[in-house]
C-alpha cells in the first residue's frame, strides 16, 4: 500500500521575462531580492549542449552569473511532464562535503512571459523518474486555491 502524499516545505519565486535580455528576472513582488538564496536573480532557458550537462534534457535553465571557471552558478535540465507549462529539474549544492539535491518545479505561463519557480530545498526523491512522479502528485496541490 502506497503512503499518502505529504507536501514538503517549498518556496515560490516569481519571475517575468525581460524581452530585451531574454532572461527571466525576479519580480518586484518578491519580499526580498533573494528569497531563496539558491535561485539566481536572473534565469534563462537555453538548449542543451552535450558538454553542459550529463542528464538527458533537451533544454536547460541557467543563471546569468557564472563562476570564474566559466561554469554557471545555477544550471538544471528541464524535463517535461504531463502538466501543460510545467517542467521539473533539480539543484545541487555541496553541504559538509556531500552533494545535496533539491527538486525544482518550473511553471511557465501560457504566453511564456511569467515563470513561477517552486523550490523544494534539500528535498529529493532519488531519480528523474521519481521526480516526475513527485511533480505529478505535487502540482495538483500547488494549483489548489489557498483556503483561509
Amino acid at each position: 500500500m502506497r503512503e499518502p502524499f505529504v507536501m514538503p516545505i517549498f518556496r515560490r519565486v516569481q519571475y517575468r521575462i525581460n524581452q530585451a535580455t531574454g532572461y527571466y528576472t525576479k519580480t518586484d513582488i518578491q519580499p526580498q531580492r533573494f528569497p531563496v538564496m539558491r535561485l539566481p536573480y536572473e534565469l534563462k532557458r537555453t538548449t542543451t549542449q552535450a558538454e553542459n550537462i550529463k542528464i538527458n534534457a533537451r533544454e536547460l535553465m541557467v543563471s546569468r552569473e557564472k563562476f570564474r571557471s566559466g561554469k554557471y552558478k545555477f544550471i538544471t535540465g528541464l524535463h517535461e511532464i504531463d502538466f501543460n507549462g510545467w517542467e521539473v529539474g533539480n539543484d545541487y549544492e555541496m553541504l559538509h562535503g556531500e552533494k545535496v539535491l533539491s527538486i525544482v518545479l518550473f511553471h511557465f505561463s501560457q504566453d511564456r512571459v511569467d515563470l513561477n519557480v517552486y523550490y523544494f530545498g534539500r528535498f529529493d526523491v532519488g531519480t528523474a523518474d521519481r521526480r516526475r512522479e513527485f511533480a505529478h502528485q505535487a502540482i495538483p496541490r500547488l494549483l489548489k486555491p489557498l483556503i483561509h
